[in-house]
């Protein structure tokens, strides 16, 4: 069980793409349990992608879509002290033939209200929802909001979201040593990543080594069928053809698979399965932090 929380400096990092498809990643092919939820107010759109409709941007006839469900009802439950499996699931959007939970935000517009009902108690709510899953995926306000830095306290990995933009990468670096040195559980994601640009990721490694290398960084790249899936609020079903979701057995087979697109046709690889490979690798690299965070909790308690 474990609880990942994706977090960027400023908004526009592609946070939100990112925490989809890891998670579907995570879901599809390792088989994961996974919670996807998200604390922002307002203008987040993680449920659009899925479901079509987002708690941000309602319109009055599409108020009774999310109704009784939730963030609200999980945190209530959580208060009574009830929220076990089945509850759980009854307060989140389900999908058939996968593990995948997602738990819609908020429905306040008050936030002194929210934050006195809701943000008091999510880290509670979060430890009680982490019992009834593998992961918990936590979309998080960007910059320093006091609930995003109390979230980056519980997690076992903060997924910081980046782009290649040399102003993004340089003032974050320089603004956030305090974060940086506090924290050693982060994973540096970027997002709509170009690998032919001057910011690529092996010149990162080099430019900003004395935090970034090649176990905790990764790539979400570009994807045209990704945006468009988006838009349709269909990535759901584009993860699963893009992953051969019916058809591959295990990991070793997907990995041959897209290590071979990468070898043999590394210059004219079409742009989704590039995709899809990155996603996959970046998705491992963040499960492989998991598990040895949890190796060596267990060595300490035999200690």
């Amino acid at each position: 069980m474990s609880k990942i929380v994706f977090w960027s400096p400023l908004h526009g990092q592609g946070q939100t793409s990112n925490l989809h498809i890891i998670s579907l990643v995570l879901s599809l092919l390792y088989k994961k349990k996974v919670l996807m939820m998200q604390t922002h107010m307002s203008m987040n759109n993680l449920e659009g992608p899925l479901v079509g409709k987002s708690m941000g941007f309602l319109d009055t006839e599409d108020s009774s879509i999310f109704q009784d469900i939730g963030l609200d009802a999980a945190v209530m439950y959580s208060r009574m002290n009830m929220l076990m499996d089945d509850i759980l699931e009854s307060c989140c959007v389900t999908f058939p033939n996968t593990s995948l939970l997602l738990l819609p935000g908020t429905e306040m517009k008050n936030r002194e209200t929210y934050e006195r009902d809701i943000c008091s108690v999510l880290c509670r709510m979060i430890l009680d929802a982490e019992k009834s899953v593998d992961t918990v995926m936590i979309d998080s306000d960007c910059g320093r909001e006091d609930l995003s830095i109390r979230l980056m306290s519980l997690a076992d990995i903060i997924v910081i979201n980046l782009t290649q933009s040399k102003y993004v990468l340089n003032r974050f670096f320089s603004e956030y040593g305090d974060l940086l040195n506090k924290h050693k559980n982060i994973f540096y994601l970027f997002g709509n990543y170009d690998r032919n640009s001057g910011y690529n990721i092996n010149n990162c490694l080099i430019k900003y080594r004395k935090y970034i290398n090649k176990n905790n960084s990764g790539t979400i790249p570009y994807c045209t069928r990704y945006m468009d899936a988006q838009n349709d609020c269909d990535i759901l079903a584009m993860a699963r053809a893009g992953l051969s979701y019916n058809n591959m057995r295990d990991m070793a087979m997907i990995r041959d698979k897209f290590n071979g697109i990468y070898r043999t046709v590394k210059r004219t690889y079409m742009e989704t399965d590039y995709f899809f490979y990155q996603a996959i690798q970046s998705a491992m690299k963040i499960m492989n932090m998991i598990n040895s965070s949890d190796n060596m909790v267990q060595i300490a308690r035999r200690g």
